[in-house]
């Protein structure tokens, strides 16, 4: 929820900042680099979670990075200055980093099979909740009284978390079995968990065997694990392609530049709360029932043809003025719908995918390098979306520009990018072994059948 907030802060404030009357006078330039200086500050904080998390846990990795957000929060509602209020925002971003490489993989460690990609889109869901407190409360309150509200988040975190069970998984892998099986039972509810314990202990010594002494080059040299590697890569360009990044830094920007004759403000809390909506909807009933695959692929369609029409609302209006008054109606109706459609399957995909694509002896690496590679395309297409709007002089060529990456990333997904719906995680990596999960006509059976054609 906090790296929601962080990630769309910029929304309703960037007019604001921009202009005479600001307390932080800065450039539309300036303007750009805080709005991407937390994608900067994620590169920090995955390598150092990728550290943590195999040695003080995958929990406590996570609780460490609560009072850094609550304090960068506090600051960020005193600093009068644009590069204060990027390092601040900078800090928040590498905790963000931190979180996102841990989370995916205590969610999947925790997790049986039917639920896993419920609870996994979870954190997806508390990411839009975020995005809807910052967009609604940020126009109405200051940015002071608004930092005070957003230190509240991870302080409710660390007071509510730091009771919580640690994952078997990471108890297994070093060593502490007592540990691990009063976490089993806390997770599954059994007073008698030793058949449980066995089954994790064997899948966990087998994935050890297959990779011993990882090292993060293992993500690219080992052929199992680069496939997985390579699935998400692809997952991850296709989420940048869908734009959702610059939308989420410059939705009300976008919104007063439609010039529409509905209130900016008044469309972004609109635009966020369907956002919320429809990913609330996904996460309760479509995820562990149609599964992933499906899902992102009408996802990527509809958004690639949602970017399109806003493109084109915006040739319209900076190109055909006399015409664009009959279209007002379509930046709101449009960018609904690309939430609607964004919020079915790729806002949750990628995350789901991570917690059970990678094995884990290398998953804290792989997580890591999820993480920074996500950031590192975050930040350029936020940037480069302010560059092409200046160097265009209009908002339809951005548009555009995205709209046909969509469709490009469209053809990978699809032939690429494997459905893993009713898989354990030790299924999903004998999948990436040669052996693929086989699913009949009536529901998932237990069988695992050799694929000689997978590689």
């Amino acid at each position: 929820m906090s790296s929601g907030i962080n990630s769309s802060w910029t929304s309703p404030f960037i007019t604001y900042l921009t202009s005479n009357s600001s307390t932080i006078p800065m450039t539309t330039s300036e303007a750009g680099w805080c709005a991407v200086s937390p994608a900067l500050g994620c590169l920090l904080g995955p390598p150092i979670a990728a550290y943590l998390a195999d040695r003080i846990g995958r929990k406590n990795t996570v609780l460490i990075m609560a009072p850094v957000v609550f304090f960068s929060q506090l600051g960020i509602g005193l600093v009068r200055n644009v590069w204060h209020l990027a390092l601040l925002r900078l800090f928040i971003g590498a905790a963000d980093g931190a979180c996102f490489t841990t989370l995916p993989m205590y969610v999947g460690e925790i997790s049986s099979p039917d639920i896993r990609g419920f609870l996994s889109s979870l954190i997806c869901l508390s990411f839009t909740l975020g995005v809807l407190l910052i967009n609604t409360i940020g126009c109405f309150f200051s940015i002071f009284t608004c930092s005070i509200i957003c230190a509240a988040v991870p302080a409710v975190h660390f007071l509510g978390f730091i009771f919580m069970p640690e994952s078997p998984y990471y108890y297994i892998k070093v060593g502490k079995y007592n540990e691990a099986k009063k976490s089993l039972k806390i997770f599954t509810g059994l007073a008698d968990v030793d058949e449980e314990l066995k089954s994790l202990s064997d899948a966990v010594r087998v994935q050890e065997e297959i990779v011993k002494n990882s090292k993060f080059m293992d993500l690219f040299t080992i052929p199992r694990i680069r496939k997985a590697t390579v699935i998400f890569v692809i997952i991850g360009l296709a989420l940048r392609a869908s734009a959702k990044a610059p939308l989420l830094s410059y939705t009300k920007m976008i919104f007063e530049e439609s010039g529409s004759d509905i209130s900016s403000s008044l469309s972004t809390i609109v635009y966020c709360s369907v956002e919320f909506f429809v990913m609330t909807i996904t996460t309760y009933f479509v995820i562990d029932r149609f599964g992933k695959k499906i899902m992102c692929v009408i996802s990527l369609s509809g958004c690639g043809i949602t970017l399109f029409l806003l493109g084109f609302y915006f040739f319209v209006k900076d190109f055909h003025h006399d015409i664009s008054r009959y279209l007002n109606w379509l930046p709101i109706t449009t960018l609904t719908a690309y939430s609607v459609l964004f919020n079915m399957g790729l806002s949750f995909t990628q995350v789901c995918y991570l917690s059970e694509l990678f094995p884990t002896n290398v998953k804290a690496k792989a997580l890591s390098f999820a993480e920074i590679s996500t950031v590192l395309t975050n930040a350029v297409t936020v940037k480069l979306f302010q560059v092409m709007n200046d160097g265009f002089g209009t908002l339809s060529g951005s548009f555009f520009c995205f709209s046909i990456l969509c469709m490009i990333m469209l053809v990978f997904v699809i032939k690429y990018v494997p459905e893993t719906k009713g898989m354990t995680l030790e299924e999903v990596q004998l999948f990436f072994t040669g052996e693929k999960y086989k699913e009949n006509d009536e529901n998932i059976e237990g069988t695992l059948l050799r694929n000689n054609d997978i590689e």
